[in-house]
């Protein structure tokens, strides 16, 4: 079950709880009324009416809450623990969730409904960085990515550089040659950079204040679909009462459901992109064990790509025979490399292109971002 400290502790003075015990039901109180009221809307669905120390209306307020949220069949408490899907698993170290990560998000079973049991402001989710992380890409892989790719494939066709050649002073002999050369790759390498950060920009974008993000992102926290696979831990109905028995339940079957929308809005989830050099094993997803892509190998490809590029040309040029002043035409040989090496480079910007149709996970992991997210976790349910 969730931990206790997630939920209100109710007004003991409207619990009507007996005076020679009050010192010793405050501190229950403090950390087990909520997982009472469970226990009395168990009861009173299987018609039991057990009085509970906590509650000495007990059987009335079980009944009026099975009423009042037409609750049908048998009532009890799930498994403390279920395992985690494996696409879930594999945003955990070692690829296995452990630890309360794996507590249920249904708190009891009525029937055919698997409940959680929200009395007065609890938490979304639990706090944990990987928890949050998963529930990122899980939501992220069913937001449609569509428009964001077609803008970033018309940010790639303007990344040829402005920059007027003729002002650079090259008259084409070899030592202003290699200038050239150097030029076109720090001039191209540099337009790299800023089409990474733009990205990077453009990704954070993408998900901020993003309503369709937002509610596929609440529902998996809510409910744990992809967490728990939809078994018996994942929670299809949310139970909200008072410690009265004043309740309504939401049932909640997919992502556009309105209560979900309702919860989002209080959410509001968002995911920063931070650009880190991660080491090799940081880098390890299913579709890539060996961590071969990433920070390092995007840019290193990129670098040791344009290099190659500038300097296969630089070869070619200085074995032409007509590299002599006034005969060799550098501003033409220039444009014509850096044309080249930015084909290089739009080469590998097409390749996130494809990626992010796929994998996000592959897609941060190649461009060497690390997510950072961020959300209100108390909520009033």
């Amino acid at each position: 079950m969730k931990s206790f400290q997630q939920y209100n502790t109710p007004n003991l003075n409207e619990l009507n709880l007996p005076k020679y015990n009050s010192k010793i039901v405050l501190h229950e109180a403090d950390t087990s009324a909520a997982y009472e009221m469970e226990k009395v809307i168990v009861d009173a669905a299987n018609g039991e009416g057990v009085d509970n120390k906590y509650f000495p209306n007990a059987p009335e307020v079980g009944k009026k809450i099975v009423r009042s949220c037409g609750l049908k069949g048998k009532g009890y408490f799930p498994k403390n623990s279920y395992s985690a899907t494996s696409k879930w698993n594999q945003y955990f170290e070692g690829g296995k969730a452990k630890g309360s990560t794996l507590t249920p998000k249904t708190d009891i079973v009525v029937g055919k409904d698997r409940i959680s049991v929200k009395t007065g402001d609890a938490q979304l989710m639990s706090g944990g960085r990987s928890e949050a992380l998963a529930t990122f890409y899980t939501a992220a892989e069913k937001v449609d990515r569509d428009a964001f790719v077609e803008n970033l494939g018309k940010k790639l066709d303007g990344l040829m550089p402005t920059t007027d050649l003729t002002k650079l002073g090259i008259k084409g002999n070899k030592t202003e040659l290699e200038d050239a050369g150097k030029f076109v790759e720090i001039e191209v390498l540099r337009r790299a950079d800023e089409a990474h950060k733009a990205l990077k920009e453009d990704l954070r974008a993408l998900f901020k204040s993003n309503p369709a993000f937002a509610q596929e992102f609440t529902f998996e926290a809510m409910t744990g679909m992809e967490k728990f696979g939809n078994s018996e831990g994942t929670a299809d109905a949310f139970l909200v009462t008072d410690f009265k028995g004043n309740a309504k339940m939401h049932k909640v079957k997919s992502s556009s459901d309105g209560y979900v929308g309702k919860i989002a809005s209080q959410v509001k989830p968002d995911a920063k992109f931070k650009t880190s050099q991660k080491t090799k094993s940081d880098l390890k997803t299913p579709s890539n064990p060996k961590g071969k892509s990433g920070y390092y190998s995007f840019w290193s490809t990129i670098g040791l790509g344009i290099n190659m590029v500038v300097n296969e040309e630089m070869q070619n040029a200085n074995s032409d025979e007509y590299l002599t002043e006034g005969i060799f035409d550098v501003f033409k040989w220039m444009k014509g490399v850096m044309k080249k090496a930015l084909n290089f480079l739009k080469k590998y910007f097409n390749k996130i292109k494809k990626l992010l149709k796929q994998n996000w996970n592959d897609v941060v992991a190649f461009l060497g971002f690390e997510i950072v997210v961020t959300h209100n976790n108390k909520i009033s349910w």
